[in-house]
């Protein structure tokens, strides 16, 4: 992340292969859900996370700690 907040372009490119895989993993068609996980993973970017590894973990870890989301 750059001093200013923003994404640089090959972390915007780890952020959304991030929502297509966990999308596509979990058969999230609907761009409104699609939409949902986008924002999770803007969330943990924000708190430093960008590692794609990471991302998929935290993803999964949110996902089981709160059911039906």
């Amino acid at each position: 992340m750059s001093q200013y907040g923003v994404a640089e372009s090959a972390e915007l490119e780890i952020l959304a292969n991030a929502v297509s895989d966990y999308c596509g993993k979990h058969k999230i068609a609907l761009e409104e859900d699609r939409e949902q996980i986008a924002v999770k993973v803007m969330c943990l970017y924000r708190r430093g996370i960008i590692d794609p590894i990471r991302l998929s973990e935290e993803l999964e870890r949110v996902r089981y700690a709160r059911p039906g989301w």
